[in-house]
């Protein structure tokens, strides 16, 4: 796996090589982040696994990357993959995603999700991102699931977009706090 654009554009990211965990494609991140335009600010990666998602976020413009997984083995892997890329502006947390959201208290320009396929309740996380710190009007969720996922989103955030990648679905939502 690798970088695709960006300042870090081609250098190589560790797999997990884990059951429970599952890479976003390059492909994919490609046409995410390709979505979302010039990107600045701060992100965070709540269910990280190596840390993809988040290291293709500071390569195209983030200063600063918050990446969380309650598997150590997978987070080991992230904080591997910042190390070999030189990346220094980051935090890691190895917390349930419930008490991360309960305990962090800066906002947000861009969240990822890409939780386990099993977690079906895309509308009480997006509640949790809602009651917590770490969400603002204007952040971006990028949320990834099963193509077959079925959700409603909360009053307060607003569907950008839906795209479908054979069985991956990538939601863009925007907060849109009153």
């Amino acid at each position: 796996m690798r970088v695709v654009a960006g300042r870090l554009r081609h250098r190589i990211i560790k797999m997990t090589n884990l059951e429970t965990t599952r890479e976003t494609q390059d492909r994919i991140r490609e046409a995410i982040f390709n979505s979302l335009g010039q990107i600045y600010g701060s992100g965070l990666d709540l269910f990280c696994g190596s840390g993809a998602m988040a290291i293709e976020a500071y390569s195209r413009g983030l200063d600063h990357v918050v990446i969380n997984d309650l598997n150590i083995k997978a987070l080991e892997v992230a904080k591997d993959n910042f190390k070999s890329l030189g990346i220094k502006d980051y935090e890691a947390y190895n917390l349930n995603y419930i008490d991360f959201l309960k305990n962090y208290l800066k906002p947000f320009d861009y969240i990822f999700l890409d939780p386990p396929y099993a977690f079906v309740n895309v509308c009480e996380i997006l509640e949790q991102i809602l009651n917590s710190n770490v969400a603002k009007t204007k952040t971006k969720i990028i949320f990834e699931m099963a193509s077959v996922t079925k959700y409603t989103l909360p009053e307060g955030i607003t569907l950008i977009k839906e795209k479908v990648y054979g069985k991956k679905k990538v939601v863009f939502m925007e907060v849109d706090y009153e």
